[in-house]
């Protein structure tokens, strides 16, 4: 297995395949397993590196997760960068990692190639979401499929990383609700915002990415009939063909 140290934590990454660079990021209370079947799809035509962020899977344990977690692990994946020694790479996020691609983007525009950021909120926490976060995360914890899954994606200790996410959200929604240090329109490179008609979490992706759209000039949507949350793992081939023709245009 393979290691590079952040903040004196040893933080677990893959690599797939070969070519051009890759960089994916899950989402918030998952690890890079939830994207393992995409990642074995797409070494076919890339070099896929996955990360499993500070504190998940099979990353050593923090025991106080920063409140500012998205543009915090924004940093964790440029050293990844540097560590690889990558003088350009390509960024795709899913759910929570998509705030954290885009902030690699704004802080780092550097190394960016391109950015796919998919099935995620916008800006700016949204209240209900993360106000209930506690209460909704206590009843899916009921659930023995929700166990087994989380069990999966972090190993024994899975409800304590669960309990750390639900915090954070919580705490950044009441002490900081912007997810960017920066403004949008300071993105340079080529962005994709990608989601499901059928997404259980977001209803209207037009809410949240119209102003994205507005801003970065360089950016295009695109809804899929297909699939759930995220659009990555469920919208099938359709995403994974339109992810190969945006970064090889």
């Amino acid at each position: 297995m393979s290691y590079f140290l952040y903040n004196n934590k040893k933080v677990y990454y893959d690599i797939k395949g070969k070519g051009t660079p890759l960089i994916i990021v899950h989402g918030n209370s998952v690890s890079s397993k939830m994207h393992s079947g995409l990642a074995n799809k797409l070494k076919q035509v890339f070099q896929v590196i996955s990360i499993d962020l500070p504190g998940h899977g099979k990353s050593e344990r923090i025991e106080e997760w920063p409140i500012d977690f998205w543009w915090e692990n924004s940093n964790a994946v440029f050293e990844l960068i540097q560590h690889l020694q990558l003088k350009k790479v390509n960024l795709l996020g899913y759910s929570g990692g998509a705030q954290i691609v885009l902030n690699v983007a704004l802080e780092h525009p550097d190394v960016v190639s391109n950015v796919i950021a998919d099935s995620f909120e916008g800006s700016v926490s949204v209240p209900d979401f993360a106000q209930n976060v506690f209460e909704d995360r206590a009843n899916t914890k009921k659930s023995f499929l929700a166990k087994l899954f989380w069990f999966r994606m972090h190993g024994r200790d899975w409800e304590k990383v669960v309990d750390n996410d639900s915090k954070v959200i919580y705490e950044h929604n009441r002490q900081i609700k912007e997810f960017f240090h920066k403004d949008l329109s300071e993105i340079k490179c080529p962005l994709l915002l990608t989601g499901s008609k059928k997404d259980e979490y977001v209803d209207n992706f037009d809410v949240f990415y119209n102003p994205i759209l507005e801003k970065v000039p360089n950016a295009k949507f695109i809804l899929y009939e297909n699939g759930k949350h995220p659009a990555a793992l469920t919208a099938g081939d359709e995403f994974i063909q339109d992810i190969i023709k945006f970064i090889n245009k």
